[in-house]
């Protein structure tokens, strides 16, 4: 794949007076790395255990198959 489609304009997802807005305009002109990726997780995951929060973090300590 070398080149992904954009879906939603991230402008249109939210109201032009958000300070999100003025977040996604700096990135954009500062560090030109592209369109951000979220992750929607599915309502009753238990971010409240050591597991839970092992599962979807990046950062040592994490699972090696975490969502981030």
């Amino acid at each position: 794949m070398h080149n992904v489609e954009i879906g939603l304009d991230q402008s249109l997802s939210m109201p032009g007076d958000s300070y999100v807005m003025d977040y996604f305009s700096q990135l954009s002109k500062y560090l030109h790395a592209g369109p951000p990726v979220y992750f929607v997780l599915e309502e009753g995951h238990n971010y409240t255990s050591l597991e839970g929060q092992n599962m979807v973090c990046g950062g040592m300590g994490c699972n090696n198959d975490s969502l981030v």
